[in-house]
């Protein structure tokens, strides 16, 4: 159980702090993302069109958070926030579910990040 949690947070982290990646060598940060989406299509269950789905939303966040890294912080939140729509189009509601509930359990435990911002 507490491996799983551990691999949720890891993914978690990296879904919620694309900024860090940003600042990481491409190799290291594409290998880090290629991680955490087959760690996250294990615990939520994806089917194997919703990973590609998946990859593909996060590929297209990627570019967009690069190429607005020195930008306001409220845009770097707009990027997120239409990854989380996009995210909604492609899960199901019982895995929105629990990727909301664990996006919430990894702020509560570190406050420096947060769901949704």
């Amino acid at each position: 159980m507490n491996k799983k949690l551990i691999n949720i947070s890891l993914v978690l982290g990296l879904l919620l702090t694309p900024v860090a990646s940003h600042s990481q060598q491409n190799d290291t940060a594409s290998a880090d993302r290629k991680k955490g989406i087959e760690h996250m299509s294990k615990e939520l269950g994806f089917s194997a069109d919703q990973r590609t789905k998946v990859e593909v939303i996060f590929d297209t966040e990627r570019k967009k958070v690069d190429a607005i890294f020195d930008e306001e912080k409220q845009k770097l939140q707009k990027v997120q926030q239409e990854t989380r729509s996009s995210l909604q189009g492609v899960l199901t509601p019982e895995q929105m579910n629990k990727l909301d509930q664990k996006m919430r359990q990894n702020a509560q435990r570190d406050p420096k990040k947060k769901a949704g911002s």
